[in-house]
Formats: C-alpha cells, sequence, structure tokens
C-alpha cells in the first residue's frame, strides 16, 4: 500500500511529533492511510505530542479544526502483542465471529469504543468517545490546566480526597456492575486518571459483559486491586464491604 502524494504532504503538514521516527512502529502505512481519512473527514486536524505509551498503544494529544483538543489511540499492528487478548473477546456475545490476525486489532479498537459508549452513557466517567477507525481511537482529551490529566497512582492526596476518590470509584463500581452489568478487567491505579478533581476510569478494552465466562474471574481481581491500593493509601475497606456494597456476597 503506497502513499500518495497528496495522503504524504497532509500527512506532514498536520503531524507534529517531535522524534516522529521514533514512532515508526506505530505509523505503518496501513495506519498513516486511516489517519489520512480522518483528517480528511475533519475527524482530527492534527497530532501534536504523545501522552502516554504502552505494549498495546500509544495514544496522542490530537487536535480538530475548531481548536478542540482531543485524544487519539492508535493500537499497534502488531499481531503478537495481542494474541493474549484473544481471550477477552471469546465468548463476548458482542463479537460472536472472532476475528484473526489484523482483524482482532480492529475488533479490540471497535471493543474499546463499546465499552467506553456505553459507560459514558451510564453516566460513568470516562473518556467521551468520539470516533474510530480501524486501529485508531478519538476520544476525549482529560487534562488539568494544560497538562494531561495524571494516573491516580502520580497524585498525591491527602486522606480525605483519597476518601472521596474510593467512594466515586466505588460508586462507579457499583454502576458498572447493577446497571451496566459489566466489569472492567482492569481497574488499577493504572487506569484512572485524575481530570479536573474527578476520577475518570481509562483503558477499557477488556472490559466484559456479565455473561462472559470470564467476568468473575476479572471482577474478583478488580476488587482485590482497589482494596490494595486505597488500603495502602489510608483508605480502609475490605472485599467483604465492596462486595457489600454492590450486591454480592461471593464472586
Amino acid at each position: 500500500m503506497m502513499a500518495t502524494e497528496e495522503q504524504k504532504a497532509l500527512l506532514n503538514e498536520k503531524i507534529h511529533i517531535p522524534g516522529r521516527k521514533t514512532y515508526e512502529e506505530v505509523f505503518d502505512k496501513r495506519t498513516l492511510k486511516e489517519l489520512y481519512d480522518l483528517m480528511k473527514d475533519g475527524m482530527i486536524d492534527s497530532l501534536e505530542h504523545p501522552i502516554s505509551t504502552g505494549k498495546e498503544a500509544k495514544v496522542f494529544k490530537g487536535k480538530q479544526k475548531d481548536g478542540t483538543f482531543v485524544a487519539v489511540k492508535i493500537m499497534r499492528i502488531n499481531t503478537a502483542v495481542f494474541r493474549k487478548y484473544k481471550k477477552y473477546i471469546e465468548g463476548d456475545r458482542r463479537f460472536e465471529d472472532l476475528p484473526g490476525g489484523t482483524k482482532m486489532i480492529y475488533a479490540w479498537t471497535k471493543k474499546e469504543f463499546s465499552n467506553l459508549k456505553r459507560m459514558h452513557n451510564g453516566d460513568i466517567r470516562v473518556p467521551e468517545p468520539f470516533a474510530y477507525a480501524k486501529n485508531i481511537l478519538i476520544m476525549e482529551y482529560l487534562h488539568n490546566d494544560d497538562h494531561p490529566a495524571p494516573m491516580l497512582k502520580d497524585v498525591d492526596l491527602d486522606k480525605k480526597y483519597m476518601r472521596y476518590i474510593s467512594e466515586e470509584v466505588l460508586d462507579y463500581f457499583n454502576v458498572l456492575y447493577n446497571e451496566l452489568e459489566m466489569v472492567h478487567g482492569d481497574l488499577s491505579e493504572f487506569n484512572i486518571l485524575i481530570a479536573e478533581g474527578y476520577p475518570y476510569l481509562i483503558d477499557v478494552s477488556q472490559s466484559l459483559l456479565l455473561d462472559h465466562p470470564k467476568s468473575e474471574e476479572l471482577l474478583e481481581r478488580d476488587i482485590n486491586n482497589l482494596v490494595r491500593y486505597f488500603g495502602d493509601n489510608g483508605v480502609d475497606i475490605t472485599v467483604e464491604e465492596v462486595k457489600k456494597r454492590i450486591g454480592i456476597e461471593e464472586v
């Protein structure tokens, strides 16, 4: 797949990332083609600096034509990285025809978009999802003042405010389980951002519906992670209390 001269010119003009060659494993030809189409459709006007990086994806700060900032998450086109996540799609009734290869990465992107939309519509604070295309997800840019919103683990909070954050997160947990019938699946201090004073859940691609065969296992892990983190930071709460709060005695 060769980029046309028009595509190359637009991308060179609109991608303002220092040391872009460092990110060549993200900006492969297929991804550049999707970015070009998203720019032509007006979903993104430009890409700025990276916000976060992980094994599966990198997130960049983007901007729309009206100056609104967005977060642009680009999944790496690397089937080896995503192969271990097949178990999170298998058994999900929303993905009955399980794809393989690169199409599995596209399904993973679609799954995160769907989960974000379900949570956002359920009044859980998550980045609002705007659009997705193949391995690219465009969503709300979360920030504090002029800086990207930090992870919970990187914020120094006093005990009173940590208690508030724990109550908010447990409220989300309750809505997820009882109203949306979902499990986050990877809930920890790494996947909670603090934006404008509120906690936001992120990285929800692995989130599952309760009828998924792995939902109980992941629910147990989420509960243990919350109890561990908040307990280590001065908020006394037990596994039993969390289960009682969401209406279950045993998982």
